[in-house]
């Protein structure tokens, strides 16, 4: 479930011509409505708050495009927009999803570098949807509709933006990398990067499924905690500490992270999944003394990631993954298990959080051989 064979030609848009020609298809019937899958209140309770709605198609702006969805990606921040941390003040009903793939079924009069039938893979809110209008700049020509590509759209920008721009990954070789959730979506890629760049990585996860897993990916040493004591490990194994730290499980595990830097290490928080369902990673929080006197004992940093806030950097990035991919440097992980229609948005969530999944969990929305 790993993508790592040539992806073609990516970049339409950048004067590569596509595997599939570029002769104009014919243009496709569509019907007059469609589904979706709205949040109708704030909370991090996504199948209570959420529920599909039909409802009709707008006309297209003349820079707009129309775009059929079959695979849109599930990520654990999916229960922090539907309790409005993402956007302040925002009022419900609105969309949810922020990834997905499909084909270009219409767009307006001044699109240009698409066709009637391209398969695109993007990112916007309302990928939980059968259908999802989008500006040309959000699309990303892909050689062919498959859930393969699903993952770089979030969890693997995510890794490579926060990684190289907030956690100077690369500056200085042979560096000590802890990635927590390794075996997860972004993680998958998190130590992946760590790895091309030189650096001795570290994955934790919580079964030794997972565990094998990573190796197979190339970690150094993985951590299953529900076997190991994590703080134990790092203590014992890495005295000198850990230079940089990928973080998104929050709660204990940030602390021994954080207990465990090395001087002059940063920790990169991409996230706390400990703390969404029950949301006390948004309660406010005074810095501790003991935070503090860490930090500076080792000139050491915590550098938050935001990935909305680093828009400006994001293709360059995702075409250095695309090319990664298409040199078998970087697989592109996705979980095996299927979960099919809109109907199965919340429970592919609630698989997320159990923890079962190995790499990116995707929903396909509609079968390839129907419009």
């Amino acid at each position: 479930f790993c993508l790592s064979r040539g992806l073609g030609d990516v970049y339409k848009r950048q004067g590569i011509n596509a595997e599939y020609g570029d002769a104009p298809r014919p243009a496709m019937s569509l019907p007059t409505t469609y589904r979706k899958l709205i949040c109708t209140k704030l909370s991090s309770d996504f199948r209570d708050v959420t529920k599909i709605v039909t409802v009709p198609f707008r006309s297209l702006g003349p820079e707009e495009l129309l775009i059929k969805i079959y695979y849109a990606g599930v990520n654990a921040s999916d229960i922090n927009f539907t309790a409005g941390h993402y956007l302040p003040g925002v009022v419900p009903p609105f969309d949810t999803g922020f990834e997905g793939s499909g084909t270009v079924v219409s767009f307006g009069s001044n699109v240009k570098g698409f066709k009637i039938g391209d398969p695109v893979a993007f990112t916007g809110h309302g990928s939980f949807g059968e259908y999802i209008v989008l500006p040309a700049k959000l699309l990303i020509r892909i050689p062919s509709l498959s859930p393969d590509f699903i993952p770089v759209m979030v969890s693997g920008l995510t890794a490579s933006l926060a990684l190289y721009e907030v956690g100077e990954l690369g500056k200085k070789p042979g560096e000590t990398v802890l990635v927590t959730a390794a075996a997860g979506a972004t993680g998958t890629f998190a130590v992946q990067l760590a790895k091309i760049a030189g650096c001795h990585v570290i994955g934790t996860c919580r079964s030794d499924k997972k565990a094998e897993f990573l190796k197979q990916l190339g970690v150094d040493r993985t951590i299953n905690y529900v076997k190991e004591d994590l703080s134990k490990v790092l203590e014992t194994e890495y005295p000198r500490g850990i230079d940089i730290v990928y973080e998104s499980v929050g709660g204990s595990t940030f602390d021994i992270c954080l207990s465990n830097l090395a001087r002059k290490g940063r920790l990169i928080i991409i996230g706390s999944i400990s703390g969404y369902k029950d949301q006390s990673f948004w309660k406010s929080q005074n810095e501790s003394g003991s935070t503090s006197a860490i930090l500076l004992k080792k000139s050491a940093s915590i550098r938050g990631f935001f990935l909305n806030h680093f828009k400006d950097k994001s293709l360059d990035h995702a075409a250095k993954l695309f090319d990664l991919i298409q040199q078998k440097n970087l697989s592109s992980c996705v979980d095996p298990k299927v979960f099919l229609g809109l109907e199965s948005v919340a429970d592919a969530i609630d698989y997320l959080y159990k923890g079962e999944n190995v790499g990116k969990v995707v929903v396909h929305i509609a079968q390839q051989s129907k419009l």
